[in-house]
């Protein structure tokens, strides 16, 4: 599809970019720590036996996020990753040898009813075509067991500085999943600029600005 060799591009063109750049280590751990202690209420809320949790992220990368799931108690063999990248997937699969990794477009995958949670981190934002992102939506509700969550992390603001990525908001959460049952929204993430900048300040930086946050995660239920 069009749209999905616009992202393959797009991602290659952020990794050529990238290279020899390294990002804030103080910013990076606060805003995983913040979005990862949400994501961890969240499942102990919604999950008595994480044992027996089936779990897929899509747009899995090389596995920045599955290493946290799995302290969770996500058994490898329940866990699925689904990656567009065949660079990306190789390396998913050297690194953990016992999960699913399924490589290619994510449209075409076939899991109807089968997982607990279906997780996606700043996916969304990198899917121009509105028809595309509302296809891709619907095939992470079909996924879904009657009793599943989508767990979502993305940004809710356009970057002015990269047209390659388009935000995506609390009103268009609610349009891409029209059936949903419930959506919690939390506000998360420091402004990346003023993130960076303010290092070790950043828990309290973000506690009392909370309208400097630019991220959402959601939780949303058939």
């Amino acid at each position: 599809m069009e749209e999905t060799e616009r992202i393959k591009s797009s991602y290659e063109k952020r990794r050529n970019n990238a290279v020899g750049q390294n990002e804030n280590a103080i910013f990076i751990e606060n805003v995983v720590n913040e979005r990862e202690i949400i994501y961890s209420r969240i499942i102990k809320e919604n999950f008595i036996e994480t044992d027996k949790v089936n779990f897929i992220e899509i747009g899995a990368g090389e596995g920045a996020n599955i290493d946290f799931f799995r302290s969770l108690g996500i058994k490898d063999e329940n866990i699925f990753a689904a990656e567009l990248l065949q660079e990306r997937a190789q390396k998913l699969r050297k690194k953990y040898p016992r999960i699913t990794v399924v490589e290619g477009d994510a449209l075409q995958l076939n899991f109807e009813n089968t997982f607990d949670i279906v997780f996606q981190s700043l996916v969304f934002t990198s899917i121009l075509d509105a028809d595309f992102k509302q296809k891709l939506a619907a095939k992470m509700s079909s996924m879904l067991k009657p009793e599943g969550i989508i767990l979502w992390y993305d940004f809710k603001f356009n970057n002015p500085s990269n047209n390659d990525v388009k935000g995506v908001g609390k009103e268009e959460i609610r349009k891409l999943f029209p059936h949903a049952t419930e959506i919690t929204f939390f506000n998360v993430t420091l402004a990346p600029p003023i993130g960076r900048r303010v290092g070790s300040m950043y828990e309290f930086v973000n506690s009392f600005f909370p309208f400097l946050r630019t991220h959402l995660i959601a939780v949303i239920k058939r």
